[in-house]
């Protein structure tokens, strides 16, 4: 083997670059130099589409698509279901594409490559079939050479199946076969003609990879040894000797190593050569610390020195460990992985992105100061993992495989007519696919810095509720052949499982397969405040689970709320938390003051817990689910920390920001609650700063030192507003350098407007008198109608009595009281009340209703006065404040006190007396 240094090939490596980049037409007028040793030809443009489930291949193949619509790609024909506006449903079937386009001039082998097709592609060209892709997100190539026409125009035709499977039989039967987001059809992904100057090249058949693979084998502080792979192919008809020469360029194109080797190749043969490049004081890839990236270059030559065929490729230089006690090492150096999941998908475009959506994207994930990202729950494209490598964003990369492993998902009734779970293995073509798209996600993306683990899998166990006995388990042989799969095609990095149940958790119902101990890491999907219960429950789940595999490194792959900018809450906990649609209640209230709650009491738990090895927000922007119906948006995920169409950054993005990044964060929360049904509220602003001052309208309203800010949340307690329009202001000083925010919120209310056991601010009833979410309680718990979660109601009794029902869907219940501030004066009291439970009889429920120590209301029997169960009763009487304060007493004399709603105006006159008013 013989060592040398050339600077020419910084040229070399500069003009492969150049080729590489995609041309937008697909006729393109192409300059071949003695130095452009591959030619890529972009098929973008001209392309004719129609949706038809009914056409068949010949008549697809005997059409001149003069009525087809003309599109160009990236392309879905489900683009509209990625807007806000979508209905829940969305087209899934066959979708056909037809390009015509020139034979290239030169070249001696030509490739179709398609950077991805959903779900299944079947690919003509010239009538001839050139074979079948199944997997909706590796990049895949065809051999066209002999297809080609000689001169002349060239007839392209795809059939790309999006269906949905219905049984194993089905083509789309392959991973994934569902999943909480849409399964977008079509060429999503760029469409190019790879065209190589000579026979034997770099192989462009080993399934979509580059053909060649580098890998750190040692890193010290002098030195790095990095092993190249590159396997070759010779299609020409000749035996004959060849170099295969790699070099590792500086990022200024000086030469840090070069080798090469001479190999002799058989006609016909696809040899792989293995080389080691050894550099001295390597720079490393340090994550967004430092993301240094050399130039790998690998080039191919004849005997004679001439170089017949190259491949340029970012490589960063870095070494990971992931500890169990510890978590994250990247070059020995601990790096707590903080981050969020993206999808890959922009608002009204669906998966059809550009590069210039996908950097507007990842500029928000810089913004926000994370250091890694989850990509799930599939493998992305090129682009995106390319700008990770440059912007030192750690990446979890992801197969498609979730929610089960074969079509069966229904339960079938036992002959005891006891209900029973799915007894069904994966099939083999499923598993087959898993192994097909595993193996081509870790080819395609080997030399990617950014990529530190390849996830098998995401929430694959599906729990059914009516299950009475145990799954049976079709699970785990194939994550375990998935296992060793991946440490066979790379046996530097770790594999990973997102999971969401394990023994040591529980079941919320039904059964499950547990896949812990598999995998080398694995991290735990997990909603606390929001599907999964209190946060001190998930500190019991990990400490069980880390106990139970002390050596698997385990951290939380998905958290989140779901967060609708336009829902709004004076107090989190005001009342029960509206997770799913719960069917009886159109809309499902989702209050981003709520949302950054939630974030806030996970995150204090995971920085409890050092020894989580990478943590991910579910998710960065709110994306299309055609299960959900929810928030604002019908068909849409709201979890997102940004609105779909990237417009809004919510809450919790600037809490995150102000914890994460080291850009200067002073940030108003709850702006958006514009409309104030309170005179008094607390003022919560996001800060980075040393300290935070707050203003309403020109006057001090408080300063906050940021060691009174717990986790950067600076909350100001019961700052007041006055009637009309109020200016808040907040500015943050941190060194000499100062932050300013303001907002401004209306107070649009005379007295106070209560909504009892509700989280939902700022609605107005039939009369127009705004009310605000339930506030200033002690004690009690708010209740709801309809149950939590999607449950279906056992009870759909409507309420009656009322013009405004949604006043009574919710209630405040037990021994508790209200302690409101008002000013000084008389003031008029109305109390709303229902009887929520059918199974209540007259005299269980009995109460009084104390006012700044004096019973109003005495022995009240809501059901007797209302005469039926869930009929609406008010109660009003008036009542004097001399102190800045009312307060409320529900005293129960048996059973629990309950009450609905609260109405407090001024009055001319209190004289103490209870009186029946008409029902609200």
């Amino acid at each position: 083997m013989k060592r040398i240094w050339i600077q020419a090939l910084v040229l070399a490596a500069i003009s492969s670059a150049a080729i590489a980049q995609d041309t937008q037409t697909s006729n393109p007028n192409v300059s071949v130099s003695a130095t452009e040793l591959r030619i890529t030809t972009g098929l973008q443009q001209g392309w004719k589409f129609i949706q038809d489930d009914q056409l068949s291949d010949d008549a697809a193949k005997d059409s001149t698509a003069a009525n087809w619509e003309a599109v160009n790609l990236p392309h879905t024909w489900n683009a509209d279901a990625a807007s806000m506006s979508a209905s829940q449903s969305y087209k899934r079937g066959l979708g056909w594409y037809r390009l015509e386009f020139d034979t290239p001039a030169a070249g001696a082998r030509h490739w179709l490559e398609f950077g991805a097709a959903s779900l299944v592609a079947d690919v003509w060209l010239n009538g001839y079939k050139l074979g079948r892709h199944q997997g909706g997100f590796t990049l895949f190539r065809f051999d066209v050479t002999n297809v080609l026409a000689p001169v002349g125009r060239n007839v392209l035709l795809v059939k790309v199946d999006n269906g949905k499977p219905t049984s194993d039989d089905d083509v789309t039967a392959i991973p994934p076969l569902a999943g909480d987001y849409i399964m977008y059809g079509g060429l999503y992904r760029h469409v190019s003609l790879v065209s190589t100057l000579d026979p034997v090249h770099f192989d462009l058949a080993d399934l979509g990879g580059p053909g060649v693979y580098a890998t750190t084998n040692s890193v010290s502080g002098s030195s790095a040894t990095i092993n190249v792979r590159a396997k070759l192919k010779s299609a020409s008809k000749e035996d004959g000797d060849y170099i295969v020469r790699a070099s590792m360029l500086e990022a200024d194109g000086r030469v840090a190593d070069s080798t090469q080797q001479t190999v002799s190749l058989r006609a016909g043969s696809d040899p792989a050569v293995t080389q080691d490049l050894r550099l001295r004081q390597p720079r490393l890839w340090q994550g967004v610390e430092d993301p240094y990236q050399y130039k790998l270059v690998a080039d191919l030559l004849r005997a004679d020195g001439q170089v017949i065929d190259r491949v340029v490729q970012d490589f960063g230089i870095r070494e990971i460990h992931i500890d169990p006690n510890h978590g994250f090492f990247l070059n020995g150096k601990h790096v707590p992985l903080r981050g969020v999941a993206l999808h890959q998908e922009t608002y009204g475009k669906g998966w059809a992105q550009s590069p210039r959506d996908i950097d507007a994207s990842l500029a928000l994930v810089k913004e926000i100061g994370a250091n890694t990202v989850r990509l799930g729950h599939y493998p992305f494209d090129r682009h995106t993992l390319e700008s990770l490598n440059r912007m030192g964003l750690v990446a979890w990369s992801e197969l498609p495989v979730g929610i089960g492993v074969t079509t069966e998902v229904n339960i079938s009734s036992a002959s005891s007519g006891r209900s029973v779970c799915p007894r069904r293995d994966a099939s083999a073509a499923f598993r087959a696919s898993a192994r097909q798209q595993l193996r081509e996600m870790i080819r395609q993306q080997y030399n990617h810095a950014a990529v530190a683990v390849w996830s098998l899998g995401n929430e694959t166990t599906y729990m059914h509720r009516e299950c009475t006995e145990p799954w049976h388990d079709n699970l785990t042989a194939v994550f375990e052949e998935l296992h060793a799969l991946a440490k066979q095609e790379d046996p530097r990095r770790l594999t990973a499982y997102a999971d969401f149940t394990s023994k040591d958790t529980p079941p919320v119902n039904g059964s499950y397969i547990d896949l812990g101990g598999i995998t080398d890491v694995w991290s735990l999907n997990k909603y606390q405040l929001w599907y999964g219960g209190p946060v001190p429950r998930l500190a019991t789940i990990l400490d069980a689970l880390r106990k139970r595999f002390p050596g698997q490194p385990i951290g939380i792959s998905e958290y989140g709320a779901g967060a609708a900018v336009t829902h709004h809450t004076d107090n989190i906990r005001g009342g029960p938390v509206e997770t799913n649609n719960p069917g009886m209640v159109p809309v499902v209230y989702q209050p981003e003051e709520y949302a950054g709650y939630v974030h806030e009491q996970n995150y204090a738990l995971i920085l409890s817990r050092n020894y989580l090895w990478a943590t991910h927000v579910w998710n960065m922007f709110d994306f299309g689910s055609d299960l959900r119906n929810e928030g604002d948006a019908k068909g849409v995920n709201t979890k997102g920390l940004v609105s779909f169409d990237r417009k809004v950054r919510k809450d919790p993005f600037f809490f995150y920001k102000a914890n994460w990044s080291g850009e200067p964060v002073t940030y108003i929360t709850s702006r958006r609650h514009t409309n104030r049904a309170y005179p008094v509220t607390d003022v919560k602003v996001y800060s980075n700063a040393d300290s935070v001052e707050l203003s309403v309208n020109d006057m001090a309203a408080g300063t906050l030192r940021q060691e009174q800010c717990l986790l950067k949340a600076c909350v100001f307690r019961s700052v007041t507003l006055r009637p009309g329009v109020n200016k808040v202001a907040a500015v943050g000083h941190r060194g000499g350098a100062t932050v300013r925010d303001t907002v401004e919120w209306s107070l649009d209310a005379t007295g106070v407007n209560i909504a009892a056991g509700q989280i939902a601010a700022g609605f107005r009833s039939a009369s127009g008198e705004l009310f605000g979410s339930d506030n200033f309680f002690i004690g009690g718990e708010g209740g709801w109608l309809v149950p939590k979660n999607g449950d279906v109601p056992e009870d759909t009794t409507p309420v009656r009595g009322s013009d405004n029902p949604a006043l009574f869907k919710n209630y405040r219940s037990g021994a508790f009281s209200y302690y409101i501030p008002l000013e000084d004066g008389p003031y008029t009291v109305t109390l709303g009340f229902l009887e929520p439970d059918r199974t209540t009889e007259v005299r269980q429920r009995l109460f009084d209703v104390v006012a700044n120590g004096v019973t109003q209301i005495d022995n009240l029997d809501v059901l007797q006065a209302a005469g039926a169960y869930r009929t609406v009763v008010s109660r009003t009487f008036t009542t004097i404040v001399s102190d800045g304060h009312l307060k409320l007493d529900f005293v129960p004399e048996r059973g629990d006190a309950i009450v609905s709603n609260l109405v407090v105006k001024p009055s001319e006159a209190a004289t103490g007396s209870v009186e029946t008013a008409p029902h609200q």
